[in-house]
């Protein structure tokens, strides 16, 4: 038992905001926890107090324990705790699942004891406690530390402190306050002490079992007092039992392999630097390992993550640590395996779970931590509910009367003593319906009679009791009642952190893929000399039933939602030692072949695409109407596309955010990629709410690969909603096929003859608008003659400064407009006007061109047909020529451009390409009518770089220059 005097909690928590003054609180966490909500500087460090989300319940409403009217508990242990034989767990999960649940539940909290007792009454007779009948015997227990600032009256009733961390921040390796982090380090090369075997270090000044105690050695419990030499961990509980001292040892050598490989990446980082970075990281796997693996396993489904939230308090519950996280203390079994890697019991044999309290020799007897990780994937934890074997209810810490304790009393007496309610007002707070026959908590009729007979009132159930005897949901190891507790506590946990791994500003996107992909068998894999474990180590599995020498296949194709291949896409295939890499071929076709089946553990995909690659602004236009309830998003593949940010939710940020793109503005959507991709066969469970549910974009193989597996794909290209990304331009060009003139738009300007030194108004009117009511374009103003300004002249409805993007040093201007309204804009109309200040004599149409670089010119009618855009001069003095020639686009180009040109008249035109030497490349005649046209030309072995092309017609000529890629 963990017991220290009332004055720790003083000493402790003095030097709580001290501590963390050298450690950059923007970057790293602080060793306390402190610091982490820069708001509230204290929520979730070391040292302040549990919440108290469910009441106080004290007798006197100030510090007296609960229940007056409640039965004795060895009495409720006797009747409703005992176990006879094993009740596994009917979900079948292993022993990983308790063991890292009291690894985890050392890592966010720690009450101790202080100096009140709490002793329970034996009931004359008992079994085990009295078996003379001497009425006397009592099971010791304390009551916990508290808060000596409260207890004084019903204003301020008695609250209890966590003494460590509440994050999920790996301090039950590092620690939670500055004496026992530093003692753990080594202070070289970022690495944490170990001793021979690379197991945790012994609390001696070598760190070695046969060196001398070190008496400056971090206090290490030892509830047999037998012990004289310990581990050393970042919680002081870590000797409790090897399979939790196992879980220590295992991300210590995490640690120090990780400062391994970052010392190599980065050979001029400090051991300070080294040692922060490995510690995050650590940090990150556990609570990937927390949130990805294990409560899924259990059947726990959060919220999907969105965020960093700094009005939530990460704290944890007094409720929770008093009742609903004992939980793990039904799921023991009694037996601790010890195999090898051929999945054989050790000569030493098993070890019987009373036999490994406080017993850190049965590691080194061991051999090492291995055949515990062996024994824990093989065998089925006990099942929850309220059975406890006799290890903990009659044997823990030592035999009856001779250091034995049971565990079920003191956990129904600790929640009476830390003031909790009964389990029906738990339900309540909890938003649940409250019992009113004990049938409802569970229909064996063992379990509600026993329960009726103990407490008469329904409303006198203790809480773990209550919650241990609830009937586990469909598909969960547990009731509702721990399930919405487990809920709130953990999403508090994960929104109220803000180095949360998802959301660590000092996380990379390629270490946060990691991360998620990593799993807690990669981690073992790494660090021990296992060679063979199930995927999923929460699902026991026999060893002979572990796939060693198959092999499988993957393949499978890639599509968009309208059905065509996607090429291009790089898909990472994880094994135990390495990573596969395949990319998609143009028919959207990927296959691994010949696959170690037992080493394949994740599938992720990217691509890596222009993020501009088929957004405009009729994506704007539709994600409008949606949000606007004109017109719906018709699939959940369109709303993932619309959803830019990544925030469950289509709404005007993501509007924003793609305009933004689309004018060049942004190169990425925050916490967002450029394509996502998901399985083809995926079923929502509610398509209207797509966004709402966590698509499985990396898929882990949990069962292995046995044979071949097809896994097929829908790449959704973020911003894309109408779907209109060409996936692949050279395909377009391989197929020869000329492309149709397309219906144009037309905008004017006039023609101004400009001079040097002058600022220029120019408006931009709309000409042949084709009931045009949306529209995009860039121009491009040549930067040796001036420059283009923001426009700050808008007469378009609701067009402002934000529809556009200014580049200036590239003479660059794009605009990206809709009408909310789909009112089309008449002919004639002035869109906007050019601000130009110009630094060398000419006129407009020798400086000013469309621009295709960053947003192409499009421009969107009522019926969301898109036309092309043509950027027409006028001007009194070209009135009387025959030919008006524009700049060629896109310009640069590869294979195809297109030449705008006007004629006053029909005629014959003739088109000269030349390079910079005057040699011809190219000449043809075409025939041609009044008005606006245009001329497709090929590529045709030109060489790339600066060539010029020429039009005659009417014995008049222009010439322009174009660039060719």
């Amino acid at each position: 038992m963990y017991r220290r005097p009332l004055h720790f909690f003083i000493l402790f928590t003095f030097p709580l905001f001290l501590t963390a003054q050298n450690v950059d609180v923007q970057s790293y966490r602080t060793i306390n926890g402190s610091f982490n909500n820069l708001n509230s500087s204290d929520w979730g460090a070391a040292g302040t107090n549990l919440l108290r989300v469910s009441g106080v319940a004290y007798s006197d409403g100030i510090s007296a324990p609960a229940g007056l009217n409640r039965p004795n508990p060895r009495e409720v242990s006797n009747t409703l705790f005992a176990q006879d034989g094993l009740l596994n767990d009917p979900l079948a999960l292993s022993d990983f699942c308790w063991v890292w649940g009291q690894f985890i539940d050392h890592d966010i909290g720690l009450t101790p004891d202080g100096n009140e007792t709490a002793f329970i009454d034996v009931p004359r007779g008992d079994p085990y406690f009295d078996p003379n009948s001497a009425g006397q015997a009592l099971i010791p227990m304390m009551r916990n530390v508290y808060d000596p600032a409260t207890g004084t009256s019903t204003d301020n009733p008695r609250q209890h402190p966590n003494m460590i961390t509440a994050f999920i921040d790996g301090s039950g390796v590092y620690g939670s306050n500055d004496e026992q982090a530093a003692w753990l380090r080594t202070f070289q090369n970022g690495k944490l002490k170990v001793s021979a075997g690379n197991l945790l270090p012994f609390n001696t000044s070598t760190a070695e079992f046969d060196g001398p105690v070190d008496p400056s050695a971090p206090h290490m419990d030892d509830a047999l007092g037998t012990n004289e030499r310990l581990f050393v961990a970042g919680d002081a509980r870590a000797n409790e039992n090897p399979l939790l001292t196992s879980f220590h040892t295992l991300f210590v050598r995490q640690h120090n392999r990780l400062c391994d490989q970052l010392s190599k990446e980065h050979p001029d980082w400090t051991d300070e630097q080294l040692y922060q970075h490995a510690r995050k990281l650590v940090g990150a796997l556990i609570q990937s390992i927390v949130f990805d693996e294990w409560l899924p396993a259990m059947g726990v489904k959060l919220p999907a993550y969105s965020g960093y939230k700094d009005d939530v308090n990460p704290q944890l519950y007094n409720m929770f640590t008093g009742a609903a996280f004992r939980l793990g203390h039904t799921l023991l079994n009694g037996t601790l395996r010890r195999l090898d890697n051929n999945g054989v019991e050790l000569p030493e044999g098993n070890l019987t779970l009373r036999q490994s309290f406080f017993n850190p020799m049965a590691i080194l007897e061991s051999g090492g931590i291995d055949p515990f990780f062996k024994g824990m994937a093989v065998q089925i934890q006990q099942g929850l509910d309220a059975r406890v074997i006799n290890d903990v209810r009659n044997f823990l810490f030592g035999p009856p009367g001779a250091g034995g304790l049971d565990l079920a009393s003191i956990n129904i007496n600790r929640g009476r003593e830390r003031g909790l309610p009964d389990f029906n007002s738990i339900r309540g707070i909890f938003g649940l319906q409250k019992y009113s026959l004990f049938q409802q908590f569970n229909p064996n009729a063992e379990v509600f009679t026993k329960l009726f007979h103990l407490y008469l009132d329904i409303n006198d159930v203790d809480p773990w009791v209550g919650m241990l005897a609830e009937a586990p949901m469909p598909g969960a190891l547990f009731g509702e009642t721990i399930m919405a507790v487990m809920k709130r506590q953990f999403t508090a946990l994960r929104d109220g952190d803000r180095f949360y791994y998802m959301n660590d500003p000092v996380l990379s996107k390629e270490e946060k893929e990691w991360i998620s992909r990593t799993t807690l068998r990669d981690i073992i894999m790494y660090n021990t000399t296992i060679s063979l474990m199930q995927d999923n180590v929460f699902q026991a599995m026999p060893h002979e039933e572990i796939c060693d020498h198959m092999t499988g296949s993957l393949e499978g194709a890639i599509r968009t939602p309208n059905g065509n291949p996607i090429p291009g896409v790089v898909l990472d295939l994880s094994l135990t030692d390495e990573t596969l890499s395949f990319q998609s071929t143009f028919q959207g076709r990927y296959a691994f072949t010949s696959l170690p089946s037992c080493k394949v553990s994740g599938l992720y995909l990217a691509k890596d695409d222009d993020i501009r690659k088929g957004l405009s602004t009729l994506d704007i236009i539709l994600m409008q109407k949606h949000i606007l309830g004109l017109e719906t998003l018709d699939s959940p593949y369109r709303m993932i596309a619309a959803d830019a940010d990544r925030n469950g939710s289509v709404s005007v940020q993501d509007i924003i955010l793609l305009r933004r793109v689309i004018l060049g503005l942004v190169s990425e959507f925050p916490g967002n990629t450029v394509w996502r991709f998901i399985p083809a066969d995926l079923s929502f469970e509610d398509p209207s709410n797509a966004l709402l549910e966590e698509l499985p974009e990396v898929i882990n193989f949990n069962a292995g690969l046995a044979g071949g597996v097809s896994l097929n794909y829908i790449g959704i290209k973020i911003g894309d909603v109408n779907a209109s990304a060409k996936l692949e331009d050279a395909l377009e060009v391989a197929q020869g096929e000329p492309r149709s003139p397309e219906p144009r738009v037309e905008l004017a300007v006039a023609d101004l003859q400009l001079r040097a030194g002058e600022r220029y108004e120019i408006p931009v009117r709309l000409n042949k608008g084709r009931q045009m009511m949306a529209l995009q374009l860039g121009l491009q103003f040549d930067r040796e003659a001036g420059a283009m300004l923001m426009p700050d002249v808008f007469t378009l409805p609701e067009m402002n400064a934000g529809h556009f993007g200014h580049f200036p040093l590239e003479g660059r201007l794009t605009m990206s407009w809709n009408n909310r309204y789909e009112e089309a804009v008449a002919d004639g109309t002035n869109l906007f006007n050019l601000q130009i200040r110009v630094e060398k004599d000419g006129k407009l149409s020798d400086f000013l061109q469309l621009d295709h670089t960053l947003t192409a010119p499009e421009a969107y009618n009522t019926g969301l047909q898109a036309y092309e855009i043509e950027l027409v001069f006028e001007s009194d003095l070209l009135a009387d020529q025959h030919l008006q020639m524009g700049q060629n686009y896109p310009n640069p180009f590869r294979q195809t451009t297109r030449i705008p040109f006007r004629l006053a008249q029909a005629a014959v035109v003739d088109l000269r390409i030349f390079d910079g030497s005057g040699r011809t490349l190219y000449q043809a005649q075409q025939a041609f009518g009044e008005g606006t046209q245009q001329w497709d030309v090929q590529r045709n072995g030109w060489p790339a770089g600066v060539l010029y092309y020429q039009l005659n017609a009417g014995g008049q000529s222009q010439t322009r220059q174009m660039l060719v890629k």
